[in-house]
């Protein structure tokens, strides 16, 4: 009886195994058709919302890509597709895209640009010039995100030409030569016998501060600091998916300063706004005198200023210890 027991049982598992091998297949067999018919989708489906006519009010906050609502933000009238493009600014894209900046610092490449000779022989023909110049349409095929589609947006959300890419690098070369770019860790800046390496402060400050009395305040920085983080480590997800990149509340600066006294530690602001080097220390241990409190963190796990609880430098009046 033990016998024919166990050949069920074995049958029984058998089945049971074969039945959870074919429902991840179809799951994964819908997943890919739901991405494949998303593409065509772009073209065919129609905005069902109407087109915003007035933005004067219109937040600098609100993301008016992959809406369809929001055309007179760069539109004098809703153009039609293969038709005039009815532009403002005259066609001027720095001032059309004037939402993410258009200073040297907050431009991740130069735009506006006449590209030399050697340099339009190997861009490639899908990355279009604007009157022989290099602009924001060269990159961004900003036509995709003009209806509200959240698939295409899901797939290619900065509706770059070719997407998606295994990396972010990929785009650039194709039309830079890989070679020639060799990564710069800007964070190993001292040289073996201790001594600062100038050229790396410079890839960050205009000037090498006095790492002795410096305080944040007192150094210059050659761009927006979110973007010279972001030239190498690329935007990541924080702690419970919160955008901390921002101007805190009353409240939550009261704390901070409390946490800097406590933890003695600095929780330097950019602008009374809360940005990279708040929480992660971007010098390499030895710059910055250990009796300094901007050295702390230095030669800890993701630079943290106070490592295992750097949460509660700003929200420990909510968190339970």
């Amino acid at each position: 009886m033990r016998l024919f027991h166990d050949i069920d049982l074995n049958c029984f598992n058998f089945h049971k195994w074969l039945l959870s091998r074919l429902l991840g297949c179809l799951a994964i067999a819908i997943l890919f058709l739901t991405m494949l018919t998303s593409i065509p989708a772009y073209a065919q489906e129609e905005v069902t919302d109407k087109p915003v006519t007035a933005v004067e009010t219109l937040p600098e906050t609100t993301d008016v890509h992959y809406t369809g609502k929001y055309c007179p933000e760069c539109h004098e009238k809703v153009p039609k597709k293969g038709g005039k493009k009815f532009l403002k600014f005259a066609g001027d894209y720095t001032q059309l895209c004037r939402c993410h900046g258009y200073t040297p610092g907050t431009y991740i490449h130069p735009v506006n640009i006449v590209p030399s000779d050697e340099k339009k022989k190997v861009i490639p023909k899908d990355l279009p010039l604007e009157d022989g110049k290099l602009t924001c349409l060269t990159c961004h095929d900003i036509s995709m995100q003009c209806e509200g589609k959240d698939r295409l947006k899901v797939l290619n959300k900065r509706f770059l030409r070719g997407a998606p890419f295994a990396k972010r690098t990929d785009l650039c070369f194709r039309c830079h030569d890989e070679r020639k770019y060799k990564m710069l860790d800007p964070h190993n800046q001292l040289t073996k016998n201790g001594d600062i390496v100038v050229e790396k402060c410079l890839y960050c400050h205009v000037e090498k501060p006095d790492e002795k009395h410096a305080r944040f305040k007192d150094v210059k920085l050659v761009g927006n600091l979110e973007v010279l983080c972001q030239r190498c480590h690329g935007e990541r997800d924080h702690p419970a998916n919160a955008d901390h990149l921002r101007k805190p509340s009353a409240m939550t600066l009261k704390v901070m300063k409390q946490g800097e006294k406590q933890f003695n530690i600095v929780l330097p602001l950019d602008n009374g706004k809360i940005t990279c080097v708040t929480c992660h220390n971007p010098h390499e241990k030895g710059v910055i005198p250990a009796a300094r409190k901007g050295a702390k963190g230095a030669d800890e796990k993701y630079r943290l200023r106070l490592p295992g609880r750097m949460c509660m430098a700003c929200h420990q009046k909510w968190i339970n210890i």
